[in-house]
């Protein structure tokens, strides 16, 4: 079998059931440091990214824990921050509308309400995705009319879900009494579907096959058959299937495995549609099962799920962890397994964290860039706006990492690692970037976050003056331009640009500071979330003051800036009752 046949079984089966497993009561000693290399290419941008690249299956197996009623878990899920949650709901007595809108995956709790369910999903500032029924057991009509009528239901409530998955792994008998159905048969029904809801609501986003793998010829017949209906394209990828795995193969391989199917997926749905399509992985985890734990409940999931998770994101494919409470598969505990408090985090919520900073640390930015390891046991993910680089050390051995960087001179990096003594991300080292180099040592077993700033601070410039149409992206030194009547970059066009700058600024004592905007035309300045100068019109060249006052340390930052026409003129001052007014230096302003 291949490694994605051997990802077949779904997880859900799986739901709810809690392993026996121990926590590690000793390490192997720790081997001499191997020497490696990490090139980061921030002048090569491989895709943008957003919090919706960052799901959870939301699953109903928390045993009276969930996101409507556990404090703690919904707390955790809020700082893992994903984007979307996915959950599946229908009416408890199909064709019955007046029956209860239910939790719908095999054995979960449908004593939740469905308006529970979506509500505690929009509280945590994610966009709910809910996964319609599409079952044999029913006729296609009565799963169309279930459709609509749940629409219709969130829609009346005035905030409608807008993005749906029809149906769920149909391409195998995983889901106890739920029957196999062609993928023939199965476009026909998404079709009939998709049409009723969009002659509701036109800017619904439908998707599938959410099959159990990436399998091909049932993708393929799916898409011939539903070609422009398609939004996005769902399949499960699990790391470990039916076939017995070594860890060295899941944390290597199979991870890397990610890339190649999720090309050869994607090349398919572009070969069938003629267009590119969105891609996501609606449930991964690195086991369906695990029944001992020793992978879900151990450090081992920690390492993997960043190395995963790192891997489909620049595969250009959204994740969605599977699942937020199920045992040994979820994000927190269930009923403590493993020694973990019940709705405490377990090991893949931290390698997700690794990514998404758990509040801890800035989150990975919004431009995936180049990224490469000397070493099969380091992976190595890098990110721009802002500046982050993930690192998974997969070895047994520490890695003395050499980084060189392209597109970065300067800077000073913080790290934050996850090890098998400390799961919970900590802050260990400060890396002093000079000449585009750095060193840091990378224990073994170990994950890794390169928090990156730079003197200055990070500009978007937009080719529209209501800072809309980002065009350029760049880190500048100190706010202080005198554009006359040109424009500050060839990509947009003078007389009618706007600015964003943010970052941090740093302060040497506790005392009152006066900031100063020269500009011409509009301004405004934002300090620790204050605005402390407002004059976002147009005018000539003039001062704009505020006074506001800060403790010693780090501070938010933003300025905004608009021109309308003629000179442009954008600058940044500073005073204090011991310091005389100067435009603010760049050894004063970080980028995060």
């Amino acid at each position: 079998m291949t490694a994605s046949a051997r990802r077949a079984l779904r997880a859900l089966i799986a739901g709810g059931l809690a392993a026996a497993a121990i926590w590690p009561t000793a390490l192997p000693a720790q081997a001499a440091a191997a020497a490696t290399t990490v090139s980061v290419d921030y002048t090569k941008p491989i895709r943008t990214l957003s919090r919706a690249d960052y799901g959870i299956g939301i699953t109903g197996y928390g045993e009276g824990s969930y996101i409507t009623d556990d404090q703690a878990h919904r707390e955790h899920l809020r700082r893992l921050g994903p984007g979307r949650m996915r959950i599946e709901l229908h009416y408890e007595e199909p064709g019955n509308h007046d029956s209860p809108i239910i939790c719908g995956g095999w054995g979960c709790d449908r004593t939740v309400s469905g308006d529970a369910w979506i509500a505690a999903i929009r509280a945590l500032g994610a966009e709910p995705v809910v996964i319609l029924q599409v079952d044999g057991r029913q006729s296609a009509a009565v799963n169309r009319d279930d459709a609509v009528a749940l629409y219709d239901h969130f829609a009346a409530s005035g905030t409608p879900v807008r993005r749906f998955i029809l149906g769920n792994e149909l391409n195998c008998a995983c889901t106890p009494n739920k029957p196999e159905m062609t993928a023939a048969e199965y476009s026909s029904r998404f079709n009939l579907i998709v049409d009723a809801l969009r002659a509701k609501d036109p800017a619904i986003q439908a998707g599938g096959p959410a099959t159990a793998w990436n399998a091909l010829d049932y993708i393929r017949t799916f898409l011939e058959g539903s070609g422009d209906r398609v939004s996005f394209l769902d399949y499960h990828d699990y790391g470990n299937g039916s076939d017995p795995i070594t860890d060295e193969e899941l944390l290597g391989g199979v991870i890397r495995g990610y890339e190649t199917d999720l090309k050869q997926v994607s090349a398919l749905a572009e070969s069938v549609l003629g267009r590119k399509i969105e891609i996501q992985i609606g449930e991964f985890n690195s086991d369906y099962d695990d029944p001992d734990g020793h992978r879900t409940l151990t450090h081992f999931n920690t390492l993997w799920g960043a190395a995963a998770l790192g891997q489909i994101l620049h595969a250009g494919a959204a994740a969605y962890q599977y699942g937020d409470k199920n045992g040994q598969l979820g994000l927190t505990s269930t009923k403590g397994e493993g020694g973990v408090p019940r709705s405490e985090p377990l090991p893949i919520y931290h390698g997700i964290g690794m990514f998404t900073g758990e509040g801890l640390f800035r989150p990975f930015g919004t431009t995936m860039v180049e990224a490469a390891s000397g070493s099969d046991q380091l992976h190595v993910f890098a990110s721009d706006a802002a500046k982050n680089v993930v690192l998974v050390n997969v070895g047994a051995e520490p890695l003395d990492t050499s980084f060189t960087f392209t597109g970065l001179t300067t800077g000073t990096a913080v790290a934050w690692q996850s090890t098998a003594e400390a799961w919970t991300p900590h802050r260990t080292d400060t890396l002093p970037i000079t000449g585009g180099k750095a060193t840091l040592t990378l224990p073994p077993s170990s994950a890794t976050t390169l928090v990156i700033d730079q003197p200055g601070l990070s500009a978007t410039y937009f080719d529209n003056a209501d800072l809309t149409a980002p065009k350029v992206t760049r880190v500048d030194p100190q706010i202080d331009f005198d554009w006359g009547a040109n424009a500050p970059d060839p990509a947009v066009s003078p007389d009618t640009f706007s600015v964003r700058w943010t970052g941090k600024v740093i302060t040497d004592r506790a005392e009152t500071y006066t900031f100063i905007t020269t500009s011409d035309d509009g301004a405004r300045l934002w300090v620790d979330g204050s605005l402390v100068v407002d004059a976002w019109n147009d005018h000539s060249k003039r001062d704009d003051s505020g006074q506001i006052a800060l403790t010693a340390g780090a501070h938010d930052i933003r300025m905004e800036f608009y021109d309308s026409g003629y000179d442009a003129i954008a600058q940044l001052h500073w005073s204090s009752p011991v310091l005389a007014r100067q435009v603010i230096p760049a050894a004063s302003l970080r980028t995060g």
